[in-house]
């Protein structure tokens, strides 16, 4: 008998290793961490600051954690929040607060992002199962590979791909791709491997970082480089979303987010390269000047318009033989915008001058 328990347990191990293989760098681990913590909840058990603390010691839980500059206090009231909803004792309280975010999810934000995990536990549950499919990869790749030119289009086992049971965000760089699995599933009801497709798009698009930048083009480099990154990667994911907008739940409607003000943000580019142009680089708005006019998006906005632009213009294959090259973005998209039909804003041309200046700076010596 013992024989035959050891045997299974081999063989049991050995099919553990065959499904780690074929889904490559597909991780689980935290999204599974996260189930088993709130099991115990749901008969009654609290979730103690200590065992919230080693989930949140999981590192891609970790990475994205400092990522998204959560501090104590959120991560607190989080954790909180996950004790409202799962634990018998409140729940007269999640009715109440059900009631308010089903008229509006913000009236009880962290509240929102965590009861969709208990209410669509099952289907989540089951789309875990659907990723487990060596398809799925091929089906990542697949939708990465129509936004990238031929000599990028090389499959890369070695990034790391983590699923999150918490908020409803992705992320990638540095070699691993981090997605969150509300998002992760809502986003794949409208095409399959979208979100992962946008996210493998960052790491296999290899941009380039120009370590030795002057500092009076610190800030424009970043938005250059940040509407490149995430304006093309959005042609592959946003564009579907966008289609979608009004199907989506609150937190994934992207419309406003790519949108909101974007013809403005490049029209105010404008003018600082055109202050940079005459003053000769003395006057200049730093990186988080930038940041902060486009918001904190990362380039979303007004990366998505921008590129949305080059791309029903027809010069899709020109950007994608220069998909690294942030200033031939620009020039692209000033060719663009003069052919459209909407009009959006166009760059002068001192401040063309300006980015042909900083192109032969800096791609020319990469």
């Amino acid at each position: 008998m013992k024989k035959i328990i050891k045997r299974i347990l081999i063989l049991f191990f050995l099919a553990s290793i065959q499904i780690i293989a074929k889904a490559q760098t597909m991780d689980f681990a935290p999204l599974d961490a996260y189930w088993k913590m709130i099991e115990p909840l749901k008969t009654g058990d609290s979730l103690s600051v200590v065992t919230w603390k080693n989930f949140l010691a999981i590192e891609p839980n970790k990475i994205y954690i400092e990522n998204q500059g959560f501090d104590n206090d959120y991560l607190e009231r989080l954790r909180k929040s996950i004790q409202v909803v799962y634990m018998p004792k409140y729940e007269n309280i999640l009715a109440k607060r059900v009631l308010a975010i089903e008229k509006d999810p913000s009236t009880y934000w962290l509240t929102y992002k965590v009861y969709v995990y208990k209410k669509y536990e099952k289907e989540l549950k089951a789309f875990q199962k659907q990723l487990l499919e060596p398809s799925y990869i091929q089906l990542m790749y697949k939708n990465t590979f129509e936004w990238l030119p031929k000599r990028l289009k090389n499959k890369d086992d070695k990034i790391n791909i983590h699923y999150l049971g918490i908020e409803n965000d992705a992320i990638a760089g540095d070699g691993i791709v981090i997605a969150t699995f509300w998002n992760i599933y809502n986003q794949d009801k409208l095409k399959p491997a979208i979100l992962l497709g946008h996210e493998m798009h960052h790491v296999l698009r290899k941009p380039f970082g120009f370590p030795t930048k002057e500092k009076q083009d610190e800030g424009i480099m970043y938005f250059m480089s940040s509407v490149l990154n995430e304006g093309t990667a959005d042609m592959i994911d946003k564009v579907v979303n966008i289609a979608h907008n009004d199907e989506l739940p609150i937190g994934m409607k992207y419309k406003d987010f790519e949108l909101f003000q974007a013809d403005s943000i490049v029209a105010q580019v404008d003018s600082n390269l055109m202050v940079m142009q005459k003053t000769e680089g003395k006057t200049f708005k730093t990186e988080k000047d930038y940041r902060n006019l486009i918001r904190w998006t990362s380039g979303h906005c007004p990366g998505y318009y921008m590129t949305d632009i080059i791309v029903r213009n027809g010069y899709k294959k020109q950007l994608m033989n220069h998909i690294q090259n942030p200033f031939e973005f620009i020039y692209l998209y000033n060719k663009a915008a003069k052919k459209d039909k909407e009009k959006p804003y166009v760059f002068n041309d001192e401040s063309i001058q300006y980015v042909k200046m900083m192109d032969k700076k800096y791609w020319s010596k990469r």
